[in-house]
Formats: structure tokens, sequence, C-alpha cells
């Protein structure tokens, strides 16, 4: 069968998350008030009734994580034990930090400390804002928010698929990641379609957030700049531009340079931080983190677990949910990825760079950018929380504003935010594409370029209306949408991976003469 025959759509994985990402653009552009009302309702559902499921499932997500490198399966080589890793060390762990959280860690690094230490939940914990409390709290609740658990929350997947992708033998789907806890049902041709629906609806909305906050950071970059304002009608000029070149380097196979990209971004955070950790004040950004870690680890199993309830407080759910829901819109896409990347390493190594060594590369990122950022208000060298009630996306440049060098620094950190941003969606727009295609392949694995720059536009404009209609807190809303559909997804494979731990050897078809007893009835995928 030629190509051309070979690949078709896949109408039931793609029409019905590709009809509702469309539905809202289009309900923003007919009504908004209808398309306000409509996505503040079911935000408002998620956060009232399922506050509590993300919040234990990030636990357990992260527990299981943790004791699984102690597990025999722990010891296990992806791809086998003759297989031989594709990748260099370095080249691993850059593609692994730059394709996971760094858009991310360029937009709420700065801000969101700030925005604890004004208005921290004093109802829940008893800090008073404006205080040393405040400031303690601020960093312990970065290190909650950004270092073992989201990277337990997107490491998981990518081990279960990893292993059975390459281990398993079965086809390159997100499936696979539930397979072990479903059995030859996750292979069904239905199931694997609708698990891949959810997929796509999932990381469209995560795509969406991502991408709103980085319209929002460069804007304030360029206005910090020009003096130009930061607005909807910059975010609009900044979408257009960030989206054109996501769009541009799907389709046109330029994703290949991804490792060179990632080494560039990798040496620029080092720029970054190297500046931040001379210019601020290292003595104090380094015992406020010190101080912080303790209360980070004495409180870890509360905090995490924190709902609000008691206090009638949203403030977890605004906070806390919010990020468990958007690393889990992400997981099961990134877990694809960074499986098909783990070949030729052991399960425990995996889980080592991304639960150790990743973590720690963010937890010195927060303890430099978000520790500078209280120091810069405490300091009164700036006010940095006027400039969050500006605007989300003046703290970063208003916190550089007042350093040395501070324009070259913040061009800088404006490219960084791009080359971030691109590398991260023309990566999740080309999976996209070709989790919506029949007949994606090793021979054949480029799905059509219409594909690509559909699911590209889509995501940039669901991410502008967001934040062009509410602001900061769209951001938020559309990763809870996103979030809420992919813990489905989080279940089976934290399952699955409990399984795998518990007698990986029954699926394990590199082990000489294995015999698949679990799959043996497989249908055809397609």
């Amino acid at each position: 069968m030629d190509k051309k025959n070979a690949m078709k759509l896949r109408k039931l994985t793609f029409f019905p998350p590709c009809i509702i990402l469309l539905g809202l653009c289009a309900l923003s552009a007919v009504s908004q008030d209808g398309f306000l009302a409509l996505v503040n309702t079911i935000n408002n559902w998620i956060i009232a009734n399922l506050g509590w499921a993300a919040s234990i499932l990030a636990l357990v997500i992260t527990v299981t994580a943790v004791v699984c490198m102690f597990t025999k399966f722990g010891d296990v080589r992806i791809g086998g034990e003759n297989a031989k890793p594709e990748l260099s060390n370095f080249a691993w762990f850059t593609i692994a930090l730059t394709t996971t959280m760094a858009a991310g860690v360029l937009f709420w690094g700065p801000a969101e400390p700030i925005a604890h230490y004004s208005a921290p939940p004093t109802e829940i914990y008893g800090v008073e804002a404006m205080t040393t409390d405040a400031v303690r709290f601020s960093m312990e609740t970065m290190f909650l928010h950004w270092t073992i658990v989201p990277y337990a929350i997107y490491t998981v997947p990518a081990v279960v698929f990893g292993f059975m992708y390459y281990n398993a033998k079965k086809p390159f789907s997100i499936a696979s990641e539930m397979a072990p806890l479903l059995g030859r049902r996750a292979y069904k041709r239905k199931t694997m379609q609708i698990i891949d629906a959810i997929t796509l609806f999932s990381i469209g909305a995560g795509m969406a957030g991502s991408v709103a906050q980085g319209f929002m950071n460069i804007s304030g970059g360029v206005a910090k700049i020009t003096g130009l304002p930061s607005n909807a009608q910059m975010w609009l000029i900044v979408a257009i531009i960030t989206g054109a070149a996501v769009i541009f380097t799907s389709i046109s196979g330029i994703q290949k340079a991804m490792t060179k990209v990632s080494n560039i971004n990798v040496y620029g955070y080092i720029v970054f931080l190297v500046f931040l950790l001379v210019f601020s004040n290292a003595p104090y950004l380094l015992n406020l983190a010190t101080e912080a870690f303790g209360g980070f680890v004495g409180t870890f199993f509360e905090r995490i677990l924190t709902t609000g309830a008691s206090a009638e407080s949203q403030w977890p759910q605004w906070w806390t949910t919010f990020y468990w829901f958007s690393w889990m819109a992400w997981a099961p896409t990134s877990g694809a990825f960074m499986g098909r990347i783990a070949y030729g390493r052991k399960v425990k190594h995996v889980l080592g760079l991304y639960l150790v060594l990743c973590a720690a590369v963010s937890m010195l990122w927060m303890t430099l950018v978000s520790g500078t950022a209280l120091w810069t208000q405490v300091s009164g060298a700036a006010d940095l929380v006027a400039s969050y009630n500006r605007g989300t996306e003046n703290v970063p440049y208003d916190m550089l504003g007042v350093m040395p060098f501070s324009t070259p620094v913040i061009i800088l950190f404006v490219i960084l935010i791009f080359l971030s941003l691109v590398t991260a969606c023309n990566g999740n727009a080309i999976a996209m594409a070709g989790i919506s295609t029949q007949g994606i392949s090793p021979d054949s694995p480029d799905a059509p370029m219409w594909l690509k720059f559909l699911w590209g536009a889509i995501a940039m404009a669901l991410g502008y209306v967001m934040i062009a209609l509410i602001g900061v807190d769209g951001v938020k809303i559309i990763a809870n949408f996103g979030g809420m559909f992919a813990a489905l997804i989080m279940i089976g494979a934290v399952g699955s991976l409990i399984k795998l731990m518990l007698n990986y050897k029954k699926y394990d078809m590199t082990i000489p003469g294995a015999v698949d007893t679990v799959f043996d009835k497989v249908e055809d995928a397609d």
C-alpha cells in the first residue's frame, strides 16, 4: 500500500477534540458573554468537585515513581539488555529539561512567589501578607509546585510507554501507557481511538495554556524595552508571530534540529542563572532556599493534600490543583516522547534523570529566580507587588530592570521564552497530527501538513482567546479543562506502573524465549 493510501484520518480520534476546541474559539467570537459563562461554569465545577482527586492522584504518582527506582523493575533496560542509547547523556538531559517545564518556569518563576507573598492563604496557614513568614511560605510553595511532583507526573507515563513500546513490542499509541492495567482491551480499535482523542483534547488545552503564558511573557519584555503597553493588541501580534514560527517549524522538518535548539536554551539558562547569582544577593537566596527546603520537606504530605475545604478557601484549587492538572494535561504526550528517547536506559536511570537531576535544576531555578524576585521586593529595590497587580508578565522585567546590564539580560530572557515556546509547541503539533493519523510508522513518520497547521493554529487561537477575555486566570482555566480528562490516562499509567513493578516479566518480549500471553489476541490498532 502506498503512502497516499495508507495515510488516513482517524475520525473518532480527530473530530471530537477538534470540534470542542474549535467550538470554544467560535463561541468566543460569537458571544463573549456566553463563552465566559460556559468556561467559568465548567471551571467552577472542576474546582468544587475534583480538587481532592487531583491532590490524591499527584501524591500517589509521586510515591509510586520514587518507590519504583528501588524495585527490580528499576534495573530493567528499556529496549532490552543489549539496547544502546541513541543520545549522549548531555543531549538526553538537555532535551529532557527543555521539553518539559521550560516555558512555564520562565513565566511563573518570578511572578508566582510575589503572588504568594502579597496574598497568601491566611485562612488556611495563618500566614499574613507581606511578612517574613510570607517570604518563606512563597519559596516553600515554589518547591512544592515545581520540583519532584511535576516531574513524577511526567515520568510515570514515560516509563510505562518506553517499556511497552520497546520491551513489550506494542504500538506507538498513548494506549500503551495504560496497557498493563487494561490488558488487551487497551488495543481494541475504538478503545485506542477514544484514549487518543482524550489525549488530543488534553494536550490541545494544555498547549493553549502554555502559549498563553508565552504570549504574555514575551509581550511584557517587548513592553519593557519599547515602552509600548502589554495588552490584548500586543498579545495578538506576539501570538501571530509565535504561531507562524511554531506552524512553520512543525511542517518544515526543522524539528530535527531540536537537540541544537535545546542546547542553546540550556546555555542561555546557565548564563541567566549565573547573572542572577552574581548580581542579586546570593547569600540571601541560598539561606532562604535552605530554610524553605526544610519547610517543604516537613510539610510535604500536608501541603500536597490540602484542598481548602475546612477553611472554605479556593486558594489550593487556583494554585496547587491548577499545577497538577496542568502537568497532567501535557504528561501523556510528553510521556510518549520521553519514553521514546529513553531507549537503552535503565528504568531507574530514567526516573533518576527526571525526579532527581531535572527536579534539582528546577529547584536551583526557583532558588535564584524566585528568590531574586522576593529579594527585590523585600529590599525595596522595586515594588513587584505593584508590577504583579498591573499584569503578571511585568514582574520578571521590573525585577531585571533594577539590575545591572538590564537591557541585554531582558533581551536574553525574551529569546529564551520564544525558543522554549516554539520548541515545546512544534513538537506537540507534530505529535497531535501523528495521533490523528492512521498509518504512521517508522517508514512513514510524518502526518499530513494540514493537520500540523490546524492543531498549531487551534492552540494558538484558544490561548489568545483565554488571556484576551479572562487574563492570567484564563491560563489556569484552560489547563484545568485539559488536566481533568488527562487525569483518566494518568490513573491508567500509574496503575500500569504498579503492575509492572509487581511482574514486568510477563510483558517483556526481549527476554529470550518470552511468549506474549497478555496481548496475543490484540486487534489491529488501525
